[in-house]
């Protein structure tokens, strides 16, 4: 999604004020009248300074699911850019979550609205579950044959999708589906290549950000097509190398993102392997976590990142991570991927 598309998001309190609008967005919104149905509100203490100084207000409104099916929130609906939806995620901070609703005149909108405050484990299990449901995802494209020779990245793509949607339900991806093959696999994420016709021995890895209910999956498989033993060797190596990073995060309680990345390129280069990616992992969490600035402040394993790992996040919560690991050989000449959930430590392994 690009800036030029429209975003319906729904407003019941203070987003509608012209002093927030003119401090997120920077220019005053045009807006439509609508409602919520199935909702009310209660209001809450705000302590965030930022927010208090946008808005004036200390206390904000927050809306909830309501017993009563006659219960309406009246609000109104604006049109923005997913840049105008990160500030309002970034405005909104921790008090809200961000869901789909269907308004009263039928448009299904982004509303902000209370939050289950789950436990530790209970989070942790509702990612395990995602996960689980994402690599299912990966077994299902395997069964269906569609990675092959001769076939591009744009059509193996197009097949996912109608297979995500389908077969798993899934109306929404947090990131792009990223399908790269042959030397489009030295591509790290977001890096635009041309669409490429997979040919005999080569690799082809799949990135997949499907979202399962209200928790994000972040999986990567790669495939060795043909018989070339060193994009085998790559292949079966992939999986090594995250056992090896996974097992010195559980090592270091004190591992920092910088470390997490050094750690990777350290375990590739034994296997004699570059590591390729400009980041080792990234935050993962309840959608659309990792599409928010709140998800990518101190969210990336980089060298930048001197941020213990395990510090929580501003709830207190444990934070999840996802390990991605990038294997590129000597030559450059192509590359795999794989990533999964980096379990906390003490949790078992999907």
């Amino acid at each position: 999604m690009d800036d030029a598309q429209p975003i319906h998001l729904f407003s019941y309190g203070t987003l509608r004020l012209p002093d927030v609008q003119m401090a997120c967005f920077g220019r005053l919104m045009e807006g439509v009248a609508d409602a919520m149905p199935g909702y009310r509100t209660v209001q809450i203490e705000i302590t965030d300074e930022d927010v208090l100084s946008a808005s004036g207000e200390r206390f904000h409104l927050r809306a909830e699911p309501s017993a009563n099916p006659d219960d309406s929130v009246p609000g109104t609906v604006f049109r923005l850019s997913e840049a105008d939806i990160w500030a309002a995620d970034d405005y909104e901070g921790e008090n809200y979550v961000r869901e789909t609703v269907r308004l009263a005149s039928g448009t299904d909108a982004w509303v902000y609205v209370k939050g289950e405050d789950q436990s530790d484990d209970d989070r942790w299990a509702a990612l395990a579950a995602s996960e689980a449901r994402g690599l299912a995802l990966l077994d299902a494209i395997e069964a269906a044959d569609i990675i092959r020779s001769g076939r591009t990245e744009l059509e193996i793509e197009r097949d996912i999708f109608a297979i995500a949607a389908r077969d798993f339900g899934v109306t929404a991806h947090w990131h792009d589906r990223v399908v790269r093959a042959g030397i489009n696999t030295l591509c790290v994420a977001g890096q635009a290549a041309p669409d490429r016709a997979v040919e005999n021995d080569d690799i082809v890895f799949l990135d997949l950000g499907p979202v399962f209910g209200d928790w994000e999956a972040d999986v990567g498989r790669s495939y060795a097509i043909g018989t070339d033993p060193e994009r085998q060797r790559l292949v079966a190596d992939l999986p090594l190398v995250f056992e090896a990073v996974r097992a010195r995060f559980d090592a270091d309680a004190d591992m920092t993102g910088a470390g997490l990345f050094a750690a990777a390129v350290e375990e590739a280069e034994a296997k004699g392997w570059r590591f390729g990616g400009k980041i080792a992992g990234h935050l993962v969490g309840r959608y659309p976590f990792a599409r928010s600035p709140a998800g990518k402040d101190g969210g990336r394993a980089n060298p930048a990142n001197t941020q213990r790992m395990r510090d929580p996040d501003p709830k207190g919560h444990r934070r999840h991570w996802i390990l991605e690991i990038h294997l590129v050989a000597p030559d450059g000449s192509f590359a795999g991927f794989y990533e999964r959930l980096l379990p906390p430590t003490g949790q078992d392994k999907l």
